[in-house]
């Protein structure tokens, strides 16, 4: 099996500036989309030698008319204008310096070229090491770091280039999913799953699983909020009982992930507690199911993570499940992971979001 990996040097070089929360009481403070945390992510990759193990993938800038398949024309044109002055705004936490949305066009690029080359047979699924991140992005706005829903835009892409009928989104970041929840709120062509912590968004909570989806994409958008504290167990149980069985019904021509590595139970914006074994199961289990579902055609692209040390290690541990490489290196971030006895056992509040979405699993139909 081999796995491409996309990546560029630029994508360090996205500056999301400082921000200030209104009232604008105090002064900025730093971003906590740092571009260091996943160039550690990167320098862990060579360190460890799995790099040399995948299939380098250049990106490149994606299209406007790429970019119009899924956002709409006045906002895109608000960037490019933006895009000139000193500093911009895609909408609530979204904001960047100068020339920023190039790099936000080479990163949609970047999903779109892992899409392309396992389309095309180059590789047999990619991980998109991109940055700025996009899932926090709707069709007209930007939001949480994000400016372009680099997913979104890849199930798009997969849909139109590639011929297929059926795409499946699943989002692990332990923030909700809205942008592709939004986008494809109406279309049955697109599967949209979130796992996420429980009242985990900016503004306004659209990630129960009371948001399913309206006329041709009802039942095609699944939440599963997990409640804060969730760790492995959790986390296992809500991908057999739920994410693999609704898959499994909606039989996709290809599997895009949103993968967050900020449900770990280091991670500063999130209370969560998958350790790295978590994130490596579940990359694993979406591995097998592409296998299983679709000729293994499979894209993973980079959203959230926020701790400076522990973050590169849950992102290492996902490209483990995702290529089958399994290295013999000491993670030393598992220790407090396994120290959290509550988390290796699902409990009566927590097995109740799961079966929700185990129902509306089953209620897929095509």
């Amino acid at each position: 099996m081999t796995t491409g990996i996309v990546f560029d040097e630029t994508y360090f070089w996205y500056d999301s500036l400082n921000q200030a929360f209104p009232p604008y009481q105090i002064e900025p403070g730093g971003n906590p989309d740092r571009p260091d945390i996943k160039r550690r992510f990167y320098n862990l990759l060579n360190y460890s030698g799995i790099f040399k193990k995948l299939t380098h993938l250049e990106p490149r800038m994606a299209t406007e008319h790429e970019i119009l398949r899924v956002h709409g024309a006045k906002y895109y044109h608000s960037l490019t204008e933006q895009n000139l002055l000193p500093a911009g705004q895609g909408g609530p936490g979204a904001v960047f310096a100068q020339g920023g949305i190039d790099i936000a066009k080479l990163s949609a690029g970047g999903a779109l070229v892992a899409v392309e080359k396992v389309l095309s047979g180059e590789v047999d699924n990619a991980y998109a090491l991109i940055r700025p991140p996009g899932h926090h992005a709707e069709t007209n706005r930007g939001a949480g770091f994000c400016i372009f829903n680099n997913v979104a835009l890849a199930a798009k892409h997969a849909l139109e280039v590639g011929g297929f009928e059926r795409v499946a989104i699943l989002d692990w970041d332990v923030h909700h999913g809205n942008g592709a929840q939004e986008i494809f709120w109406n279309d049955p062509s697109v599967l949209t799953i979130s796992i996420h912590q429980h009242y985990s968004f900016l503004e306004e909570d659209t990630g129960t699983a009371l948001y399913n989806g309206e006329r041709e994409g009802k039942g095609y958008n699944i939440n599963i909020p997990l409640p804060p504290g969730s760790g492995d167990a959790t986390y296992e149980s809500a991908f057999e009982k739920a994410i693999i069985p609704a898959l499994e019904a909606y039989q996709p021509d290809m599997i895009i992930v949103a993968s967050g590595l900020d449900a770990g139970c280091y991670d500063p914006l999130g209370r969560m507690a998958l350790t790295p074994q978590g994130f490596r199961f579940m990359a694993t289990s979406i591995r097998n199911a592409a296998e299983r579902l679709c000729g293994g055609r499979l894209v993973m692209c980079q959203e959230g993570g926020y701790d400076l040390a522990s973050t590169p290690y849950m992102g290492l541990s996902v490209i483990e499940g995702l290529s089958g490489i399994v290295l013999d290196l000491e993670n030393p971030f598992q220790a407090f992971g396994d120290s959290l006895g509550y988390t290796k056992e699902v409990l009566p509040h927590q097995a109740a979001v799961i079966s929700e979405a185990e129902k509306q699993a089953r209620n897929i139909t095509i």
